[in-house]
């Protein structure tokens, strides 16, 4: 069946199965202004929302919203539920519109404050747009263009840079969700992993690129299936531009209320002797893809791994783990290469009846992650990493949030980072070098130790002011031995937005 023809026979049943409440198809948008303040209540445990994904879907975010007690939480947290809850109540079913105009003032250009991008895309960049969403029951068709001119300097951005006005659409979809099923097309950030850091596997790093999503069962026993066409990209020996092709699936189990569990596998695959295109095995969210790689399919870079959280009372506890290439053979050079494999454990939990949370952090990412022999097969999505953006390092990140006032929320950071030289970028080495890789810290080490500050400010509704400042201090800067380096990395931003008039309910 076309897509075309699945989104018609999807708004049909939609309109022809109207519950007493009907379910909101609509994504809460990663970049939505009161997001951090959401996260500070749910790592508090005064909401409890979904742990392994984001974005959340709004019909969660209100329900959970609507489950807290606020006569047995602290003033504090009561007025700021309140006004989560008044802000959402207000995206009614039918059109609605808002608009936003604001500035970042920036050191550097990039999104990375651990890795800043180089100073000299300092600057004041303009930012506007709108966010326009059209709800029906079970379905939501939302999109949001807007002008955003820290893309001109952005090294990660991979668009059209040499224009007076940058921009993009981030956020622009199509999508249809029932208690038991949810059908997505189109763009927007997704993080499959534990809150706090990018996901192994699928994570925000590389700009938003259309994809198509698919859920099947209810929230406590559900599959998963993303999939995706990729830029194109050459084989090792740049002869030959080959299209390449991204599926992801997962089944996600909560056994109890307090625990989480996940098992994930991704595969990205290219034309090897012949042109190839989407294929169904890896369309199948039941299939078991790295057995559909040996039986008979073109070869792919499979990553498979694990999630698991755990909430309790005081305490959260969640790791991720991901393998890629484990070597049990022996008997060729091939055979001999390091193993690629990420790791993340964090913990957290909140203090002084939820007003403050804390958060601690460690991962690790292997030299030859996300690479293989094969060029075109790496875990890219136009040069920026799909799952991390980096290899061959490892962070130590310990966080504090506290909620000083309804309208004011400050945090406090303190990262240790280690960097090698691999990256996932850079050629694999070929087998006769394989058995001299180090599995980690290949070269000379880039230590960065930061120390930062930050404060969300929401003065009246529809203002937000958002501060970072951060001192981070290299060791070994850009690889070079005995090389050091001091640099201020700070962020201003201001928004202004408000809800067009004129907006139509259903």
């Amino acid at each position: 069946m076309k897509p075309s023809a699945v989104w018609i026979l999807a708004i049909a049943v939609s309109a022809a199965t109207v519950p007493a409440r009907a379910q909101n198809a609509r994504l809460v948008s990663p970049d939505w202004p009161h997001m951090a303040a959401l996260e500070h209540l749910q790592r508090a445990g005064v909401v409890t929302l979904d742990p392994l994904t984001r974005p959340w879907s709004q019909a969660d975010v209100v329900r959970a919203l609507e489950r807290v007690d606020t006569s047995a939480v602290a003033p504090t947290i009561a007025q700021l539920v309140a006004r989560l809850r008044a802000n959402l109540a207000a995206d009614t079913m039918g059109l609605a519109v808002d608009a936003f105009v604001g500035a970042l003032a920036a050191s550097d250009a990039g999104r990375w404050a651990l890795r800043p991008a180089p100073d000299s895309s300092s600057g004041l960049f303009p930012l506007a747009g709108i966010s326009a969403s059209l709800r029906f029951p079970h379905v939501a068709v939302v999109t949001s263009p807007r002008i955003d001119n820290r893309l001109r300097s952005d090294p990660d951005y991979r668009g059209k840079k040499d224009r007076f006005i940058a921009g993009r659409n981030p956020e622009v979809y199509v999508a249809a969700a029932w208690p038991l099923a949810e059908v997505f097309v189109g763009q927007v950030d997704r993080n499959w992993g534990p809150e706090g850091i990018e996901s192994l596997v699928l994570s925000s790093s590389p700009y938003t690129y259309d994809h198509f999503f698919v859920r099947l069962g209810p929230a406590r026993l559900r599959l998963e299936l993303l999939a995706t066409q990729l830029d194109n990209r050459y084989n090792v020996d740049g002869t030959d531009n080959r299209q390449r092709f991204l599926s992801a699936h997962r089944l996600i189990v909560q056994p109890t209320s307090r625990l989480t569990l996940s098992l994930f596998e991704s595969t990205l695959y290219a034309d090897a002797s012949t042109e190839r295109s989407f294929e169904p095995w890896y369309l199948n969210p039941a299939n078991l893809f790295l057995l559909a790689q040996y039986d008979g399919v073109e070869t792919s870079n499979a990553l498979v791994g694990a999630d698991v959280v755990h909430r309790g009372e005081r305490l959260t506890l969640a790791g991720q783990v991901y393998l890629d290439n484990v070597q049990v053979d022996d008997s060729v050079a091939r055979d001999r290469q390091p193993s690629g494999y990420g790791v993340t454990f964090v913990a957290g939990g909140g203090a002084l009846s939820g007003r403050a949370t804390w958060q601690a952090l460690y991962t690790r990412v292997t030299n030859l992650a996300y690479r293989t022999q094969a060029a075109e097969e790496a875990y890219l999505y136009r040069e920026v990493g799909i799952g991390r953006n980096w290899a061959d390092y490892d962070q130590a990140t310990v966080r504090l949030s506290v909620l000083a006032h309804p309208r004011l929320l400050w945090g406090a950071e303190l990262s240790w980072l280690r960097q090698g030289e691999g990256d996932p970028r850079a050629p694999f080495p070929p087998d006769s070098l394989l058995a001299a890789t180090p599995t980690t810290f290949a070269g000379t080490v880039e230590r960065t130790a930061r120390l930062a500050g930050r404060a969300e400010w929401w003065p009246r509704r529809g203002v937000l002011l958002r501060g970072e400042l951060g001192l981070n201090l290299l060791d070994n800067a850009g690889h070079s031995a005995g090389a050091s380096r001091t640099r201020w990395v700070w962020r201003l931003n201001a928004l202004v937005r408000r809800r067009c008039k004129g907006a139509l309910p259903l």
